[in-house]
């Protein structure tokens, strides 16, 4: 037995001589169970073990990668590291979060979800000045319900929904209309004869809704606009089609084949040097690579009344255009020159048509004449979930600890104006 252990030692030495050679080892301790580690702009990573200690390998490479260490109950934390080393050591506490903590910079309010105890917060939307909050009882589907509260969250309507639906989570469309995404269908929040009160209607089957529907970004007084991803997101087409004329007009094609051609190379190295035992499959490479370091540059079209902008991140720019695609105004995004990883998301006001952006823990407004971003609030304990901005508020689903040391979900609202 000790012979054997012993060759399983050396083996496994020798592969870790090996990996460093190209791989930078991650490691450390956040004194914490169940941490979960990620890449940003990714699902890959790993946990913490029961003392709290870590380890990854990422390739060896000269950009900034950023970690998010999450876990509930504590902040979340995102963390810059360079992969250009054989061995990385974090060793950190996570902060932990408290009701009343203040974010940082801002007058913050924190808005709680009353909520009975038997019923799961695990979506929510902002419609007609109303929060619609979805809720499950327990853990099972079949007996769901929404809640209807104003800005503030004092009660105006409770929707029950019928058990056939067995909701996902809650959207808006092209329209600004209020969807569920059921199993199988699609149903729509309607008020009932323009009563304060809502109801559920049947919409339309989920494969045909998507087909049509979710390739429509928006409408102005005489076009549809839609947006396909071709080449896995890599090819953005941006069309239109005119209520008029009924007739399909491309307007801008957003091409990153050379960010496509790099993960080309990259499964191919991964191919030739991977690790021999427990290393990914070549599928899962290409993907993990696709996601991590050569994420695309996505492009981002949107309006304001009958004005359209378009942020071409791959070409750090802001197009202001007209109806007739006449270009009005051209800038240059600023970004901050300290990070190097940023979320490519736009997230619109939908009261007051600001644009904004994450870049590392910051949300940042984009002045869209100027293209210069400013740094509004410390976001980190947002950023692994559903965040809205609506009339010149965040609004996020955040996990507490309450009086009985249980978690429960809450909305949390902070003033970013």
């Amino acid at each position: 037995m000790k012979k054997l252990l012993h060759t399983i030692t050396l083996i496994f030495c020798g592969m870790m001589s090996f990996a460093q050679n190209d791989y930078s080892v991650i490691k450390g301790n956040v004194a914490e169970k169940n941490v979960n580690i990620t890449i940003i702009n990714t699902s890959f990573g790993v946990s913490s073990d029961d003392k709290g200690d870590f380890i990854m390998m990422l390739p060896k490479m000269e950009n900034k990668v950023g970690l998010l260490f999450s876990c509930i109950g504590y902040e979340d934390t995102l963390v810059s590291v360079t992969p250009n080393q054989d061995t990385i050591n974090l060793n950190f506490k996570l902060k932990e979060m408290y009701y009343m903590l203040d974010a940082v910079g801002v007058s913050a309010d924190k808005i709680i979800m009353k909520s009975e105890p038997n019923y799961v917060m695990f979506d929510f939307e902002i419609f007609d000045d109303k929060i619609f909050v979805l809720q499950r009882k327990g853990n099972t589907l079949k007996e769901c319900r929404i809640l209807v509260q104003d800005l503030w969250l004092d009660a105006v309507d409770t929707i029950y929904i019928p058990k056939h639906v067995e909701p996902e989570k809650l959207f808006l469309d092209c329209l600004d209309c209020c969807q569920i995404l059921g199993r199988d269908s699609i149903y729509q929040i309607v008020r009932e004869d323009d009563r304060i009160n809502y109801i559920i209607n049947y919409a339309t089957e989920k494969c045909q809704y998507f087909n049509v529907m979710d390739k429509i970004i928006f409408m102005t007084r005489k076009y549809v606009y839609f947006k396909e991803n071709l080449m896995d997101g890599y090819i953005s087409n941006f069309y239109r089609i005119g209520f008029e004329s009924k007739r399909k007009e491309t307007i801008i094609v957003c091409n990153d084949m050379e960010s496509y051609g790099k993960i080309k190379e990259e499964r191919q190295f991964h191919s030739k040097y991977k690790l021999p035992l427990g290393s990914p499959s070549d599928d899962d490479w290409e993907e993990f690579v696709k996601l991590a370091w050569y994420h695309t540059k996505d492009s981002h079209l949107d309006k304001q009344n009958d004005t359209l902008y378009y942020f071409d991140h791959l070409n750090n720019k802001i197009i202001t255009y007209d109806e007739d695609m006449k270009m009005l105004h051209e800038c240059d995004i600023t970004y901050p020159v300290e990070e190097d990883f940023w979320r490519y998301k736009i997230y619109k006001d939908s009261g007051y048509g600001r644009f904004y952006t994450i870049f590392g823990t910051k949300l940042n407004e984009i002045d869209i004449k100027t293209g210069e971003t400013k740094p509004l609030i410390n976001i980190n304990s947002f950023m692994s979930e559903k965040i809205i901005i609506h009339k010149g508020s965040l609004y996020a689903v955040t996990k507490k600890r309450n009086s009985l040391n249980h978690f429960e979900s809450y909305i949390e609202r902070i003033g970013i104006n």
